[in-house]
């Protein structure tokens, strides 16, 4: 999946300017997010090479303009322990679009010799995207609906690939009719996808609706329908004007001209 070859290069460990031995890094589970959601983020500044260190930190989220997101990171400031990490919670803007969180390190290190030495302001830089979650939904239904679906799971596909945060286990209503979906968080390029629900119990139970494929449309929409409209129209049109031209014209005569 995209996010999982984003989040392999999403750590990364980097000299302090300034400060020989010590490094900072910033690490997270996903890179796409979607609106409205939180997801944790690791720092870590470690220092080997001082007795010790008076290094704190500031956090905080901009959009591609530079600007702030008010309250969007939690804790914005505090001090950090070397080689302790630290979690902070991001909660993702209302309005989908790039952001990138900034985490600065400010401070001090004591030196073998006691003396206090200023270190560089340091920073780490984590690039985000949050996304409007796109929703899929199937419609499933019993032979029998009395089959006991107590712990019936399902995954949903996208494209393929198993979305392994989709498990859901579902109930049915008296008719054996009912319905699973899932909020789809993901970089989506624009064009046509393809999903299906599979069963995560190896179809012991017969309920349809699993495996049948469905395809859906980012972006662009599917226009097949309009073509299809567009041409019986033409059609139509044709036809039309073959029978206007084809049409015998009738010929009543010339008028009666006026007596005198």
């Amino acid at each position: 999946m995209i996010i999982a070859a984003i989040m392999a290069a999403a750590f990364v460990l980097l000299p302090v300017s300034g400060v020989d031995g010590a490094y900072h890094s910033i690490s997270g589970e996903k890179s796409v997010i979607a609106v409205d959601e939180d997801a944790d983020f690791t720092i870590i500044y470690t220092d080997s090479d001082h007795e010790s260190m008076d290094v704190t930190f500031s956090a905080k989220l901009v959009n591609t303009k530079g600007d702030t997101m008010t309250g969007a990171v939690s804790p914005t400031t505090g001090a950090v322990d070397s080689g302790v990490p630290m979690t902070l919670t991001v909660t993702a803007p209302s309005d989908a679009g790039r952001y990138t969180i900034v985490v600065t390190y400010t401070g001090t290190v004591e030196t073998s010799d006691g003396s206090s030495v200023d270190i560089d302001p340091a920073v780490d830089r984590y690039d985000i995207k949050v996304v409007e979650p796109i929703t899929l939904s199937v419609n499933v239904s019993l032979e029998d609906p009395n089959v006991n679906l107590s712990g019936y799971g399902v995954y949903f596909w996208v494209d393929g690939e198993r979305m392994d945060d989709s498990y859901t286990t579902f109930n049915v209503s008296s008719n054996g009719t009912g319905s699973v979906k899932y909020d789809w968080v993901a970089d989506a390029s624009k064009g046509k996808h393809v999903f299906w629900v599979e069963s995560a119990n190896g179809g012991v139970v017969d309920v349809k609706g699993l495996d049948q494929k469905h395809e859906f449309y980012i972006g662009d929409e599917d226009y097949s329908i309009y073509i299809a409209l567009a041409v019986l129209f033409l059609i139509i049109v044709i036809i039309a004007l073959v029978w206007v031209y084809r049409k015998p014209v009738k010929n009543f005569g010339k008028p009666k001209s006026r007596r005198k």
